[in-house]
């Protein structure tokens, strides 16, 4: 009694220690959805009528920053009539 007792004992702690480890495909799986997809950015093309187009002005501007003044290019656009 003594033996079977003992073997049933040891049989249920391998069950629940192998019940309580998720299998790795599991976890693999978990990981993938865990993971949100990525989209490329948004890009939008503006395609005006024929006599209009894009004029720009660039220069360089001095920001003053926590870390000191930098000099950093800045550009205005404006639509033009040819």
């Amino acid at each position: 009694m003594r033996i079977s007792t003992t073997a049933f004992v040891a049989g249920l702690a391998m069950v629940l220690a192998s019940a309580a480890t998720p299998a790795p495909a599991q976890d693999a799986q978990t990981q993938v959805r865990a993971t949100p997809h990525r989209r490329a950015p948004l890009r939008i093309e503006v395609t005006p009528p024929g006599r209009l187009y894009r004029q720009c002005v660039d220069s360089p501007v001095i920001e003053h920053r926590a870390t000191g003044d930098t000099v950093v290019p800045r550009s205005r656009c404006w639509w033009a009539v040819r």
